[in-house]
């Protein structure tokens, strides 16, 4: 029997005209952005052996990642969930980039096995950029920019900067002395926010004097991020050189980019976003338009490439364009206009086709001249030429 209606997946979809040619045209002013900064464009495949995929930073995705067996070699395959993992094998085994600074960005489907419909499509449009080779505070303020300048280019309402430091919350653990069962519960609670429960585990644990002070205060640690930071120098200074250095290089992220940037930064110290495999600053990018909506997330993993024999700095950040695409304004359509053309074995009519595709018009083959609308551009031969007219 023929099924009337074919419906795809949970959380799979077709993307129509016109949001696929929209989604096209935001694709391309981001990847040619971030190649105007130095980032050349990578395409890893859609999917590869699970003991690459899985490996590093992607072991975290495992119960994200859609298996099945090669039929070629019989050895595990996985589509990939996210790309990050696939860049830090290519930078690590396939460039081999031991020495300097190597920019990368990439653009392609994911796959997830769950549909969650508050995070978006099952089958994000991931896009990215990453910085490998270097610890310093200045390529986090670069992907922050990066970040920043792309969704400036896309237009996206009132942005508004979260950033953190993942440091702060497992150097508070490391100072407590806390034991497996106590950083677990304590990570459980900090990710759902979990105030009330918050305090009924710091009354449940021994903390030391100073130590304490700091946790009592851990979850206010959050608002506009200078005055955040204002407040963490008062409890945090001097508990140890980690903390010190975090709440330093979180000032000068601050600082830079007040200076150069028109965007509302908000700072949560207890913030672990990703305490999986980030290393440092974490950040992320939301639109506050009709609702607040994370558009592009990132941080610090250092030691990316390990598991590959090649263990690097790095810095990077990705957006789902899928996502997305609803917040963006729609795209006006660049040709110049539309135009019949007859189909004749005609060099001369290929020629004219081609040059007026070359103008930006958009040529269209009509096998019956004469059903054409009488008032729409149409290639005519005129005294032995092809001419552009309307009949």
């Amino acid at each position: 029997m023929q099924q009337s209606t074919w419906f795809t997946p949970e959380g799979l979809e077709d993307l129509l005209p016109p949001q696929a040619q929209k989604l096209e045209y935001y694709r391309r002013i981001l990847i040619d952005g971030f190649h105007l900064s130095g980032y050349d464009l990578v395409l890893p495949p859609i999917a590869e052996f699970t003991d690459s995929l899985l490996t590093g930073t992607g072991r975290h995705r495992a119960t994200d990642t859609c298996r099945f067996t090669d039929q070629e070699s019989g050895r595990m395959m996985g589509v990939r969930s996210d790309m990050t993992p696939q860049v830090a094998r290519i930078v690590s085994n396939r460039l081999k980039a031991a020495e300097g600074i190597t920019r990368l960005s990439y653009v392609g489907e994911v796959l997830k096995t769950r549909n969650n419909k508050a995070k978006g499509s099952r089958s994000p449009i991931q896009v990215g950029a990453e910085l490998f080779g270097h610890q310093g505070v200045e390529s986090d303020i670069e992907v922050i920019e990066l970040m920043l300048d792309g969704l400036n280019a896309l237009s996206l309402p009132q942005l508004q900067l979260s950033l953190g430091h993942v440091g702060v919350v497992d150097e508070l653990m490391s100072l407590a002395q806390l034991n497996e069962q106590q950083r677990s519960d304590l990570l459980d609670i900090l990710k759902r926010k979990a105030i009330p429960e918050y305090q009924q585990w710091l009354d449940s644990v021994d903390l030391p004097g100073s130590v304490g002070s700091a946790y009592a205060e851990m979850m206010n640690l959050a608002g506009d991020a200078q005055a955040v930071l204002d407040q963490a120098g008062k409890v945090l200074s001097g508990l140890s050189a980690a903390l010190d250095n975090a709440l330093q290089r979180l000032q000068l992220i601050v600082t830079h980019l007040q200076n150069t940037q028109s965007v509302q930064i908000h700072l949560d110290l207890a913030d672990i976003r990703g305490y999986q495999y980030h290393t440092g600053i974490i950040f992320g990018c939301y639109s506050m338009g009709r609702q607040m909506q994370l558009i592009a997330k990132g941080g610090r993993y250092d030691g990316i490439g390990s598991e590959f024999g090649l263990s690097l700095p790095a810095t990077g950040f990705s957006l789902d364009l899928r996502t997305a695409l609803d917040l963006l304004a729609d795209v006006a359509d660049s040709v110049q206009g539309i135009v019949y053309a007859p189909v004749a074995s005609d060099p001369a009519l290929k020629q004219a086709v081609s040059e007026l595709k070359q103008k930006g018009y958009q040529v269209i083959k009509a096998y019956d001249m004469d059903a054409v609308d009488s008032q729409a551009l149409q290639l005519v031969m005129q005294d032995g030429q092809w001419k552009l007219q309307n009949s």
